[in-house]
């Protein structure tokens, strides 16, 4: 039967309707973890551009838009739980869709592990030095929160985008307003609207490379805008409200974080910016204290915050992409298992389960907890991230180019998908220019080696055969036909 004719299979689906506007935005904003974008890397912005690291953030907030664009092409075509594997397939083809997917476990499957270790660490060396509680180890973080990551995503995906956007909020509005306190108590120097001046360098901590490459940090800081796209398939209208959830989320947390950063600089001092670069406590605590005095831990229930949030977010993304990928064949068929009553993917979630718990337990118990995060979140994930981003835009051209010319648009579907992809390949030279320090160093031979052992499987799934490629542009086109209205869904109530 014709795919126009076909009527798709509903019953082995995911439960349409459930995620509404705001929830899928917060799915966004959430993996973004604009706490750890706001706090966990100030020290190296504002290392690498100074005193005017606001306005490197304000670039790369406007880059991020153009990036965020380029998805959003892809997104209102294909709404899809496979995510970036499927518009890797339906764009540039069934190997690349595999790659892309094979990478994507370097991006968002890998977060929660790490996240959580390095928070417990955060968290074990600030309850020592203000309370003296040598009793709890980081850990004991990790055992608590990475089982109860799993149960959310067992509950179903109505109760996990609710609790993001529980913790989202809480999350968001103390970040704000850390940074909205800074700008109104300032540390030596006072107030000064100067951050957004490229000549304004007190202390001389910037130079024109440093800026740049503190530009192409606040973009990778930035990622995670497109976490609401693999939910498309259970969000109402998805081609309507991933787009919008998409771009409102870049906006949101784009202008928030060049007011935090703002703040940050302003509260510790522009004429003091040198000791920000060597404390050995991030900045953002040091400020909560001088301006918030008890209430200082608040900055720390922001950082906890976030890492719920954004291992939620993530794990919400990596199980509909596994379910997508299980779904056309690609995976074993066990992956695109349902629970019969909460519509979620058990397998896929089980998965996730297994490999926090080897990244936030096992491995920083061989390394540390902060070499562990930064070697998978600072370095082993930019390289994949930017691998999967660059390869959507190259699909965007392609897609348009190819299949859609009559709508082809110079700007939307040639100069920002290449234009971005440059800033992305030059901020993977710069990230590795020169080789950072070891165990980081390794970065590129892991993702290499994954890489090719992608090949490899792909090479062993091409030689066995099978529909898989068309399967999943079946699918793809099943869930246009469904989101456009073709099939009737009924909606549940939900965020």
């Amino acid at each position: 039967m014709p795919v126009g004719d076909r009527v798709p299979d509903t019953e082995h689906r995911l439960e349409a309707g459930v995620v509404k506007l705001p929830g899928a935005i917060m799915q966004n904003v959430t993996h973004i973890a604009p706490a750890v974008a706001a706090f966990f890397f100030t020290q190296t912005i504002v290392g690498f551009s100074g005193a005017h690291a606001p306005l490197a953030y304000l670039i790369g907030f406007i880059l991020v838009l153009g990036l965020g664009w380029c998805l959003v092409q892809l997104a209102q075509n294909f709404p899809s739980a496979g995510g970036y594997f499927t518009f890797a397939s339906r764009t540039l083809g069934p190997s690349t869709g595999f790659l892309t997917g094979w990478m994507f476990i370097f991006y968002s499957p890998i977060v929660a592990g790490p996240l959580v270790a390095y928070l417990g660490f955060i968290v074990e060396g600030e309850v020592t030095a203000q309370y003296g509680w040598t009793w709890f180890h980081w850990w004991m973080l990790v055992v608590v929160l990475i089982p109860a990551i799993a149960w959310a995503g067992y509950r179903g995906i109505a109760f996990s985008v609710r609790s993001i956007v529980v913790v989202g909020a809480i999350e968001f509005l103390i970040v704000l307003a850390l940074g909205l306190s800074g700008l109104i108590s300032p540390g030596p120097g006072g107030f000064t609207f100067q951050s957004f001046s490229y000549g304004f360098n007190p202390g001389g901590l910037a130079t024109a490379s440093g800026f740049t490459l503190a530009i192409v940090f606040t973009v990778q800081g930035l990622t995670g805008w497109e976490a609401a796209a693999p939910l498309a398939e259970e969000t109402s209208n998805p081609k309507r409200n991933i787009p919008l959830a998409i771009m409102i989320s870049i906006a949101i947390i784009g202008a928030m974080l060049v007011i935090v950063i703002w703040g940050q600089v302003i509260g510790w001092g522009v004429n003091d910016l040198t000791k920000l670069t060597t404390s050995p406590e991030l900045p953002a605590l040091v400020i909560a204290r001088r301006v918030w005095g008890s209430l200082w831990f608040f900055a720390l229930l922001a950082m906890v915050t976030s890492a719920i949030g954004a291992s939620l977010a993530c794990q919400n993304v990596a199980t509909r992409m596994w379910y997508g990928m299980g779904r056309s064949g690609v995976l074993p068929s066990s992956f695109a298992k349902l629970d019969p009553v909460r519509k979620t993917p058990t397998t896929a979630v089980t998965a996730q389960f297994v490999i926090s718990i080897v990244l936030g337990l096992v491995l920083p118990l061989l390394l540390s907890p902060t070499q562990m995060f930064i070697l998978s979140l600072g370095f082993v994930l930019v390289i994949a991230v930017i691998f999967v981003y660059v390869v959507a835009n190259v699909g965007v051209l392609v897609y348009y180019w190819r299949e859609r010319r009559k709508d082809f648009n110079v700007i939307s579907h040639f100069v920002l998908p290449i234009g971005t992809s440059a800033v992305l390949l030059y901020s993977l030279y710069k990230s590795f220019s020169p080789a950072p320090a070891s165990p980081y160093n390794w970065s590129p031979e892991i993702c290499a080696a994954w890489f090719l052992i992608g090949v490899g499987v792909l090479m062993y799934l091409r030689s066995r055969g099978g529909d898989w490629f068309d399967r999943a542009k079946q699918i793809a086109d099943e869930d246009l036909e469904m989101s456009t209205g073709a099939v009737s869904v009924p909606e549940s109530i939900g965020l």
